[in-house]
């Protein structure tokens, strides 16, 4: 047995050294355990944990469309876009003949303001709504504001007006492929949709 003080080998029998009178059952100090997380680790696990999921995010969708219609149906009137937005129900609803719409009688005079009412109201609008908001300094759209969540970059910055337009526009994609893209959100590790992905974003929950 060696003396845990000076290293000396000793009686094992007794219960001090022999050469320096050390108490020999006193243990050495033990290494200390590593109990924090590397940093990589620790990185991972808070940010994982502050992702926010496909429920809150979609609760939030639902609370900005109903901001939007408010704004499309203001912007509707002052822009004078409510005729298109008639032209276009009987065109779909109704099925009545394009030319029938309007006292000339021709397509272009009903065409014209179908298509600028449904630029302009569901287009623009919804354009400058969600990219303004998220690349804004809240770094949120109304919706995302009142369930605590803020879309960044991979560092956790700031978006882009850009980046926040590719954001966007990705999100067609995302529903035109049977709203896989929007699902992703549930399945992927850091709760990316494909227009997350695309536009290098994530969606927070800010401490």
């Amino acid at each position: 047995m060696f003396c845990p003080k000076c290293g000396k080998e000793t009686d094992a029998s007794g219960k001090f050294c022999q050469w320096c009178g050390s108490d020999i059952d006193a243990v050495a100090p033990k290494a200390v355990m590593k109990t924090e997380p590397d940093e990589e680790d620790e990185d991972e696990t808070s940010l994982a944990g502050n992702y926010a999921g496909l429920g809150r995010r979609f609760l939030a969708f639902i609370v900005d469309w109903i901001f939007l219609f408010i704004f499309i149906a203001v912007a509707a009137t002052f822009f004078n876009l409510v005729q298109g937005l008639k032209y276009l129900y009987y065109l779909v609803v109704q099925r009545a003949p394009m030319w029938s719409l309007t006292e000339s009688g021709t397509t272009d005079a009903a065409m014209i303001p179908i298509i600028a009412s449904v630029g302009v109201l569901f287009v623009i609008i919804p354009w400058l709504y969600f990219a303004g908001f998220e690349c804004s300094r809240g770094q949120a759209t109304p919706g995302k504001t009142l369930l605590r969540m803020a879309v960044t970059d991979w560092d956790g910055n700031r978006i882009s007006f850009a980046r926040a337009t590719l954001r966007h526009f990705v999100k067609i994609i995302s529903a035109l492929i049977l709203f896989i893209g929007f699902i992703m959100i549930g399945l992927t590790k850091k709760r990316q949709g494909l227009h997350d992905i695309v536009s290098g974003c994530l969606v927070l929950l800010p401490e």
